[in-house]
């Protein structure tokens, strides 16, 4: 139903990974360049002494790449203290949703929510609080925004289905009957 732990997709941000990426490419030309250039003298077309350029070359790469790994690690280093704090909030707001205690638990879901809304399990459960609460849009809202990050959630398209007929669409309904049925094959 629902995954657990750190999503490492997220982690580091998009710009991060762009520049990483980057890095490696950098690297990759500067090792092929340099693997052409200590070629190419080794065949006397460049007055360079090739075994120099390799070793140019390879300890020209390893920086590169051992830089790019650092950011890497830098980044999901600097994540781990907030995604406990906020696995404890989530703690928190759970104890809140089992005693029935739906105000306060929201409450904290819309907190670990952000203004991006990609906490994945916030966003079921306040899906569920608004179910329990008779708030069928809200109750869409939430479940959209949920399959939107986990597609193959069928228990997830059939509350979004139940969500939409109370809402009279019943187009909307069947389609996302469809999927949770495409889910059970």
């Amino acid at each position: 139903m629902l995954d657990e732990g750190i999503d490492l997709d997220k982690v580091p941000e998009k710009k991060g990974r762009d520049r990483v990426k980057m890095m490696l490419a950098v690297g990759g030309v500067v090792l092929i360049s340099g693997i052409a250039i200590a070629w190419l003298g080794g065949h006397d077309y460049l007055p360079v002494e090739p075994a120099m350029v390799l070793g140019i070359t390879v300890i020209a790469t390893m920086i590169i790449v051992c830089c790019s790994s650092t950011i890497v690690t830098g980044k999901i280093a600097t994540k781990i203290p907030e995604y406990s704090h906020m696995e404890l909030k989530f703690e928190k707001a759970m104890e809140h949703y089992e005693n029935e205690e739906y105000d306060d638990a929201l409450a904290i879901f819309q907190e670990l929510m952000g203004p991006e809304r990609d906490h994945k399990r916030a966003l079921y459960y306040s899906a569920k609080i608004y179910e329990k609460r008779n708030e069928w849009y809200q109750v869409k809202l939430y479940c959209k925004m949920y399959l939107e990050m986990q597609p193959k959630d069928k228990e997830v398209w059939q509350l979004l289905a139940t969500a939409h007929k109370r809402l009279f669409e019943y187009e909307a309904a069947e389609d996302a009957m469809e999927k949770a049925a495409e889910l059970s094959t």
